[in-house]
């Protein structure tokens, strides 16, 4: 399942991402792009994955390190990035600038591990209309069922949450 969701946001990030520049420098940043060699972006980029954004060995590094605080990465449409996140606190914000700030919080929280009914979608043996407190699950046997099935967990969040609302 996880799997298969990072696949589908890996062709959507692939999709759904452009670049976004001042239009007074792109001339000056298109060329600035042409001109840099593929090698010299990778060695920038595995020094970036380990926490290094300043080292830059050559003037085509240093060149590539200044293109990357220039231009800015527009992934608003990939669920679960930072930038869709950011789009979802503007829209909150806006939705607060026009109907006010809301009067009610309310934090839901489905304990998956304390609940029989996740026992019960996984196929497990109980009679949840005569289920007495000493009959639940254990919660380190719920734990388990809940790490080794992720669905049931899904499905039992999903039928919550329905239920609430």
């Amino acid at each position: 399942l996880f799997t298969a969701f990072n696949m589908l946001q890996r062709r959507t990030l692939l999709l759904h991402t452009s670049l976004k520049v001042k239009r007074a420098r792109f001339p000056a940043l298109a060329a600035d792009f042409a001109s840099v060699s593929v090698d010299a972006v990778h060695r920038v980029s595995e020094r970036v994955s380990r926490g290094d954004y300043a080292t830059a060995n050559s003037d085509e590094e240093r060149q590539v390190l200044r293109l990357m605080k220039e231009v800015n990465v527009v992934s608003s449409h990939v669920p679960g990035s930072s930038a869709s996140r950011l789009a979802m606190r503007n829209e909150i914000r806006g939705l607060m600038m026009e109907k006010g700030l809301p009067s009610f919080y309310i934090t839901i929280n489905p304990a998956d591990t304390f609940n029989p009914v996740v026992k019960f979608l996984s196929g497990g043996e109980i009679d949840i209309d005569n289920l007495l407190p000493g009959d639940a699950p254990e919660y380190w046997e719920q734990t388990l069922l809940v790490a080794k099935n992720p669905v049931v967990a899904a499905r039992f969040f999903n039928i919550y949450m329905r239920a609430f609302i």
